[in-house]
């Protein structure tokens, strides 16, 4: 099963791994320290001495290493893990009994290494392995002094700090006693046992994690631990995984001992088998999350990785899965860290809190509760994680409050947790279920998941605003394609009703029969160019064409002719040619006149002129009417549904023109002085123009 090894390979690997193990420690204890505190240092000093001297006995066969220097370095190595052992316990708690011992733990090995450095020039009279008896003796004593240092160590910590040095004096005590067995076997036998000398490196490195656990675990050895949560836990997987191949490889190769036609086969469908249930194990969520809940206990300082569950819980909201909305990922992005397999959420909708969503937990869907109910009170008012284990078991930590009936019967539900937004707004409330693993919820588990709640509270608070703001603007376009649709019916509705009021006057006057059916056609045209409109709108058309602005203003002219006061042209024809919707075009200039024509009364002026300007044509109604202040052009003309005409305006007009103008790829431009009257004037670029450019062309006012 293993290779064949002469004692020098034996020799070689063994305290090769050990150098390298201890190597490794001192990096990883290294990179933690922060602490000048004593115990920090010896601890380091001792774990980088173990290495080296590690590294002398790996090198001494192949280099000329003398026995009496690696007597020096190896007791200098069992002085310092005595030294370390001596300052584990603060000072504030040391007997004088003690501060005996810390002396002594510094006196023997420095004599010891004192007679060697002196013996240096005479290696004479070593024994066969090249240590001398008396330095057998000295070894064997360190080792026992060792051993009892140990024991007061542990006596001495108190109970809240064996949690922290209860793995070092468990290595400590795993050395010394090796070492001592080692030594006394030499003294008694006269020489080291070959096996025990080449197995001692080995020995030493089984022993190196747990002095990083101890190191892991004390804040005054290691600030923080360079290796992250994870890590740790997938390496402990492949130790697991690699200790229990080991153990398989061993049965199968017992089996195939057996002098059986069926022992190969035997031990291939064993291996299989034993394989397959390994990638079944770690295949299991359930097995994973005990394996964990197992490493948080034991091993790690902290439960978590603070750091990687807040970049993992970033990710998850804001990963796009297409399949899953964002309520479901606030979901998961929770439940992850305790390791929940469903869960549901509920938010505040329409006067109650709703359920929203829900994960593997469809029973959640249909229940909803009151916004003032009294768990909404409790929950706003202590912001607790209510754990439904912890009620049943002891209901007067929740004074008085009772959870909801659903709550303490929906299938598998454990956890209840509040989401808050902004200062300590309740938004709603998330259930999770019974982990896969066995769970005791204590302070790591509620800090963590308080601040997950808070961040997943503001994200969905910033969501529902969203939503709100959509439908509101779904609202406003409805709101506002209504009002286009009153306006124009309104305009068509004030020339059917000036005909009603003259039509028992001048019914049987043939000229009026005729300007009253032109007045119908004309209704009817404006409806049916409405409709037309509409049905752009709700298929998101716009029709462009070239358009003759000179012909559509003098249709336009035509059209009003018989309004008061008629618009009139000034200036000459400009021969531009636009590209636009001619319909929209017309209904948009009708607004400008229709609203100069309401400003300045019966007998005003409404002009109608064009020039070019900045590149494109310039299209201006003005009036002498009332006008209008800057303020009101600056900070309502172009809002929707305001307006100067009290009921007599839908206060449209001028959004629709600005709207047009800029689709068209133009701009409105108003000059108006209160009392003197407006000048409205809307620039489109020219796609062909029949005059040249004027001398003198406006800027933007």
């Amino acid at each position: 099963m293993f290779p064949d090894l002469d004692i020098t390979q034996v020799w070689l690997l063994s305290n090769g791994v050990g150098a390298v193990a201890f190597f490794a420690l001192t990096a990883f204890i290294m990179l933690g320290v922060r602490s000048h505190h004593a115990a920090s240092r010896l601890l380091l000093a001792a774990c980088a001495m173990t290495g080296c001297w590690f590294a002398f006995l790996t090198a001494a066969p192949l280099v000329s290493i003398s026995g009496p220097l690696l007597d020096v370095v190896e007791t200098a190595r069992t002085g310092l893990w005595l030294v370390t052992a001596a300052w584990v316990v603060p000072a504030g708690r040391m007997s004088m009994r003690h501060r005996w011992l810390r002396g002594i733990a510094v006196a023997l090995p420095v004599s010891i290494v004192g007679y060697l450095l002196w013996r240096l020039a005479d290696p004479s009279g070593m024994i066969a392995t090249g240590h001398s008896v008396l330095f057998t003796v000295g070894a064997m004593v360190m080792s026992l002094y060792g051993l009892v240092l140990v024991e007061q160590t542990y006596r001495a910590s108190n109970l809240d700090a064996r949690w922290a040095v209860k793995y070092l004096c468990l290595a400590l005590a795993t050395l010394f006693a090796y070492d001592f067995m080692m030594y006394s076997g030499a003294l008694a036998a006269h020489h080291i046992a070959l096996s025990v000398w080449n197995a001692r490196g080995a020995v030493n490195a089984l022993v190196a994690p747990l002095i990083g656990m101890a190191a892991a675990r004390n804040a005054k050895w290691s600030a923080r631990v360079s290796v992250s949560n994870q890590v740790i836990f997938r390496t402990g997987a492949l130790i697991v995984a690699g200790a229990y191949l080991m153990v398989v490889a061993g049965g199968s190769t017992y089996i195939r001992r057996f002098d059986s036609s069926w022992a190969e086969v035997t031990a291939l469908l064993f291996t299989v088998t034993a394989t397959l249930l390994l990638v079944v194990f770690f295949l299991s969520g359930q097995v994973r999350g005990h394996a964990r809940v197992l490493l948080h206990k034991h091993l790690l300082q902290y439960r978590y990785d603070y750091r990687e569950q807040w970049l993992a819980l970033t990710r998850r909201l804001s990963r796009d899965d297409g399949d899953l909305d964002v309520y479901e990922r606030a979901i998961r992005a929770i439940a992850q860290p305790v390791d929940s397999p469903a869960g549901a959420l509920w938010l505040a909708r329409d006067g109650r809190f709703t359920c929203v969503a829900e994960w593997n937990m469809a029973a959640a869907a249909d229940v909803s509760e009151p916004l003032t109910g009294a768990l909404a009170v409790y929950l706003g008012a202590t912001a607790w994680v209510v754990d439904r284990a912890e009620f049943e078991r002891d209901p007067a930590k929740y004074d008085g409050f009772e959870p909801p009936s659903w709550f303490m019967t929906l299938e598998r539900a454990r956890l209840m947790i509040p989401l808050f937004a902004g200062q300590q707004r309740l938004v709603g409330f998330l259930v999770l279920a019974e982990p896969r693993a066995s769970f005791e919820l204590n302070w790591e588990e509620i800090d963590l998941l308080k601040a997950f709640a808070q961040q997943i509270g503001v994200y969905l608070d910033y969501q529902e605003a969203n939503r709100a703001l959509t439908q509101a603007r779904q609202f406003e376009a409805f709101n506002r394609l209504t009002a286009f649709l009153m306006h124009d019916l309104k305009n068509i509705a004030g020339q059917q009703s000036l005909m009603l009021e003259n039509a028992e006057r001048h019914k049987h006057n043939p000229a009026f029969v005729d300007d009253m059916i032109a007045t119908i056609e004309h209704s009817v045209t404006r409806m049916r160019g409405v409709l037309n409109q509409l049905q752009k709108v709700s298929r998101s058309e716009n029709r462009t064409e070239r358009v003759d602005v000179d012909a559509a203003i003098d249709q336009l002219i035509d059209e009003l002719a018989g309004t008061s006061p008629a618009p009139v042209r000034r200036g000459p024809a400009s021969g531009a040619v636009v590209n636009a919707d001619r319909d929209r075009l017309i209904m948009v200039l009708r607004h400008l006149v229709r609203n100069a024509q309401d400003a300045t009364g019966e007998h005003g002026q409404v002009e109608i002129e064009t020039r070019f300007r900045d590149g494109g044509i310039e299209i201006a109604v003005s009036d002498d009417g009332e006008g209008m202040t800057a303020a009101f052009i600056r900070d309502s003309l172009f809002q929707p549904f305001v307006s100067t005409k009290s009921t007599r305006g839908m206060g449209i007009g001028a959004y629709q023109v600005r709207d047009f103008a800029r689709a068209s790829g133009g701009d409105v431009f108003v000059v108006s002085t209160p009392g003197r009257g407006t000048r409205f004037a809307m620039v489109l670029p020219v796609v062909a123009d029949a005059s040249a450019e004027p001398a003198f062309v406006e800027g933007r006012t």
